[in-house]
């Protein structure tokens, strides 16, 4: 990818994390107000709902202007990792968020409560359907634009939003309608259980990342597809270990290749490999040994 067009994607992104951000700060502060006011605890859900929101653009932004952060002399292999620990951080602020939720639900169900304003309630619930409604689909396209996963997620998210806020939304007008306020904490216990649901993959992604796992089967198979396309020079490879840090790949293997060739093919060949999968695997790094066939580990 040209310098250019690199910089100006890692704006994009830049900018669309940092208004997804301002936008669930300000969804979170409406919806904690008028579910204090209003004494609904299915609106307070839909709040810790967009702290979740907050939560994942958060890591998107500081993982975005961390991947071009350069390594430094106390972190040879980069920044990365700080993406898993702010995503465990943060799962755990849910978490607890999450299960306060549940124990406020369970306690409206046996003790009851009383709900007011709850005309307040729907409007401010239908206005948060609409802003995340525009903002999944503004980000959706930033995504799209910028072939960004973490965008997609983030995007995800807003769009799950709306489908919560519209069961809530549903809800409040049939305790207004029928004046049944169990369904409030029961809408609640659902949102909840939904958040700690969705908390659980960036919860796993995040242990990934810390944990050193593989890359996927699928982007292992398409480095496979590049090397074997140098044949009949490359003869096979081995001690391939693959990792994630972050935005980075980070991708080792010895590369097998025919003992006839000169040195300086060897290793242009070795470099015209390294180039075409830093281009299609966007955000990976490589480091190659090249090893002649007629080596005796290889023989």
């Amino acid at each position: 990818m040209p310098e250019n067009t690199f910089e100006t994607n890692r704006r994009k992104k830049l900018r669309c994390a940092l208004i997804s951000i301002v936008a669930s700060v300000g969804l979170i502060a409406l919806k904690l107000t008028f579910g204090i006011i209003t004494n609904s605890v299915s609106i307070l859900a839909s709040a810790v709902d967009s702290f979740l929101d907050l939560s994942a653009s958060s890591v998107n932004y500081f993982s975005i202007r961390k991947s071009v952060k350069p390594a430094d002399a106390e972190h040879k292999f980069g920044h990365g990792k700080a993406e898993g620990l702010a995503g465990l951080f943060q799962c755990f602020i849910i978490g607890v968020s999450s299960l306060y939720l549940i124990y406020l639900s369970f306690e409206r169900i046996f003790d009851g409560g009383e709900l007011s304003s709850l005309d307040i309630g729907i409007a401010v619930i239908g206005f948060s359907i609409f802003a995340s409604l525009i903002l999944a689909r503004y980000i959706k396209r930033v995504a799209d634009e910028t072939d960004s996963i973490a965008l997609k997620a983030d995007s995800l998210h807003f769009r799950v939003d709306v489908y919560a806020n519209i069961g809530i939304v549903i809800g409040l007008i049939v305790i207004k309608v029928t004046g049944a306020e169990l369904i409030d904490p029961i809408i609640s216990l659902a949102l909840a259980g939904l958040i700690l649901w969705t908390a659980k993959d960036i919860v796993l992604q995040s242990i990934d990342i810390l944990m050193d796992r593989e890359l996927p089967e699928h982007i292992v198979k398409d480095i496979e597809e590049v090397i074997f396309k140098y044949r009949p020079s490359v003869k096979s490879y081995h001690k391939m270990r693959t990792r994630n840090a972050g935005s980075k790949k980070f991708i080792e293997f010895h590369l097998v290749l025919d003992h006839t060739l000169s040195f300086v093919r060897s290793h242009e060949i070795a470099e015209e490999i390294i180039k075409e999968i830093e281009t299609q695997i966007p955000g990976s790094e490589l480091t190659v040994h090249v090893d002649p066939d007629q080596h005796p580990d290889y023989s």
